[in-house]
């Protein structure tokens, strides 16, 4: 059955973590195309990003097609990550926020996740240079294959966020 999830529990709640920044920004995005005729005419208006990397978590898109949004919500996390620094200078300055605690967690959780997307990224260029490359004659036939995400992707982000945390804490509490 298309469109049915078949990723284990743990697994889908990482997919709509990682999902999550490109779902607040296309809100955001759309907030702003709307005020115009063009803008709400426009494609980047009527195309939906969070179905498009639930699509690509599922295994439902081609690899160009997977690429393309995981590449976007790698740059998400980025965004926030920078953004939590900035984040934590302010808290540091207005309240007196212990600044290393926001560095680590900013520079710990969000580039997990974003490692996440841009490993998936990275694999679907590869699947679809593999695509790209001459089939031979007798498989012409044959229309192009569907993307397979990373399996037990709850793995990389766990993994990468306690050994960022454990670095992280090691370089600016340590120190």
């Amino acid at each position: 059955m298309p469109g049915k999830d078949t990723r284990k529990t743990f697994d889908r709640y990482v997919g709509a973590a990682e999902a999550m920044p490109i779902t607040f920004g296309q809100i955001l995005y759309r907030s702003v195309l709307k005020n115009s005729r063009k803008g709400k005419e426009s494609a980047s208006f009527q195309a939906d990003l969070t179905a498009w990397i639930r699509q690509a978590q599922r295994g439902e898109c081609d690899a160009e097609e997977a690429r393309d949004i995981f590449s976007l919500s790698a740059a998400h996390w980025a965004f926030l990550a920078a953004f939590g620094i900035m984040t934590g200078m302010l808290l540091d300055y207005l309240f007196g926020v212990s600044f290393d605690a926001v560095l680590t967690l900013s520079l710990s959780v969000f580039p997990a996740f974003g490692l996440l997307s841009a490993a998936d990224a990275v694999r679907a260029r590869s699947a679809g240079q593999v695509d790209a490359a001459p089939k031979r004659a007798g498989k012409r036939g044959e229309g192009r294959r569907t993307y397979r995400p990373i399996g037990h992707r709850w793995i990389i982000p766990v993994t990468a966020s306690v050994v960022l945390a454990a670095g992280w804490a090691s370089v600016l509490f340590a120190g």
